[in-house]
């Protein structure tokens, strides 16, 4: 049935009016406004004005003569030009979005709290696509690096990465710099450490001693917690990178 795709015509951008003479359209193909008003019931004084308009837009076409007929163009044309359309919108508004600033009359907060699968996801690729010189990763599962293998191979090749782990073992076949934690380093991923509160932890990552990410889990929930210039976090990476040399360099004379 025609008036079916009127929802689905709605979220396109047509009103209510719109969609319904558009969906007469679909099934009668060409008509007069007479008949259009017919299959559709919208008020014989409005028909007009919503051809003209669709005609104008490019949804319908016309042609004149007595009385003037309306058709249906290609649905597959239309479609992909509202497709075209929407997403140069889309881009326009990001666009203006990174121009628009501010005075800062506070300082943003330090610390934001993730608490969905999309606001994790879409803060861990952010940081992926900032970090210039070192990203340094806790991590206490293999199953986020297999998850995000490669944005991390990636990294790999443009920046100083590490992985820390606390048994290697578990990682073997995952081509990523692999560490396997040892001394005070080590005691960071005992598991009695990992988990506060009931929350779990899956990895931090720790990005140009600037920025930082806690992922972890309370039963079925996965959350994060992100921050950014805060002094603790600068010192655990610094600390970590001189732990990282030492590693190298034993491995080195050995």
């Amino acid at each position: 049935m025609a008036d079916e795709i009127v929802p689905l015509l709605r979220n396109l951008g047509l009103n209510e009016y719109e969609a319904k003479i558009y969906a007469a359209l679909v099934g009668l193909r060409k008509a007069t406004a007479r008949d259009i008003h017919e299959v559709s019931a919208v008020p014989r004084g409005r028909i007009y004005e919503i051809l003209h308009d669709l005609v104008r837009r490019g949804f319908i076409g016309v042609i004149e003569g007595t009385p003037t007929s309306f058709y249906l163009l290609d649905p597959d044309q239309v479609i992909d030009r509202l497709k075209e359309d929407s997403i140069r919108s889309l881009e326009e508004t990001r666009e203006a979005i990174h121009a628009v600033s501010f005075p800062q009359h506070r300082s943003p907060e330090p610390v934001i709290l993730l608490k969905s699968e999309w606001a994790i996801e879409n803060h861990l690729n952010s940081l992926f696509r900032k970090t210039k010189d070192r990203m340094t990763i806790l991590c206490h599962t293999p199953v986020f690096l297999q998850q995000h293998l490669r944005a991390l191979r990636a990294l790999d090749r443009r920046i100083d990465l590490a992985i820390i782990v606390r048994d290697a073992r578990a990682y073997a076949g995952i081509d990523l710099p692999i560490y396997a934690a040892s001394g005070i380093v080590a005691g960071l991923l005992d598991d009695q450490h990992m988990i506060t509160d009931g929350v779990s932890m899956e990895c931090v990552i720790f990005v140009d001693e600037k920025d930082f990410i806690h992922i972890g889990g309370t039963g079925s929930e996965r959350i994060g917690v992100f921050g950014s210039n805060i002094p603790l976090a600068r010192y655990v990476q610094r600390s970590l990178a001189g732990w990282l040399e030492e590693e190298k360099s034993t491995c080195n004379m050995g």
